[in-house]
């Protein structure tokens, strides 16, 4: 996908961090997170953009109709798209295809879940059912757990800090 990276206009998006998300979360007592399911896929290209996604096989030229990886400018794009979507609803946040709904109470927490779905099923995006979880009091995400008891390390991570070896040399 050379040419179509060269080829690329990028109008630079940043994906935010772990940090500038979690800060969203103080205060809920109730998580769920739902997982995009096939990414990129998801997100439709205009035709205007469609050429330069041209390939050559053996069974003939091909393009892309869909947003691919490889693309130096998808993350930062569809991370853009779904944000742009989920500005919509209260309470939701993603980073790339994890999207987390939070609320106070269980009231609060479902009603911003339903805006999420609602929201998602209009823009015709859809679900791993697989891969999501709903209505919990404790959620792992990027390595930190959310709790009503705020926000904390996972296990795994501080475990792999405890059980490191120390360096045997400088470099």
């Amino acid at each position: 996908m050379r040419a179509a990276n060269n080829a690329v206009i990028r109008k630079q998006h940043p994906i935010p961090t772990v940090d500038e998300v979690l800060h969203n979360f103080n205060g809920s007592t109730f998580f769920s997170r739902l997982d995009l399911k096939w990414g990129f896929h998801q997100i439709e290209l205009s035709e205007s953009s469609r050429p330069i996604t041209t390939f050559v096989t053996h069974a003939g030229l091909y393009r892309y109709k869909r947003l691919f990886f490889g693309i130096s400018s998808g993350p930062e794009k569809y991370q853009q798209i779904i944000q742009q979507v989920l500005s919509e609803c209260t309470g939701a946040f993603n980073i790339a295809d994890d999207i987390i709904a939070h609320g106070a109470n269980y009231a609060e927490h479902d009603e911003r879940l339903m805006q999420v779905m609602e929201c998602l099923s209009n823009h015709e995006l859809t679900l791993n059912k697989d891969k999501c979880v709903f209505r919990l009091s404790k959620l792992e995400f990027m390595g930190h757990i959310l709790s009503n008891h705020g926000i904390g390390p996972a296990e795994d991570k501080v475990n792999a800090i405890q059980m490191a070896r120390e360096p045997q040399n400088v470099g």
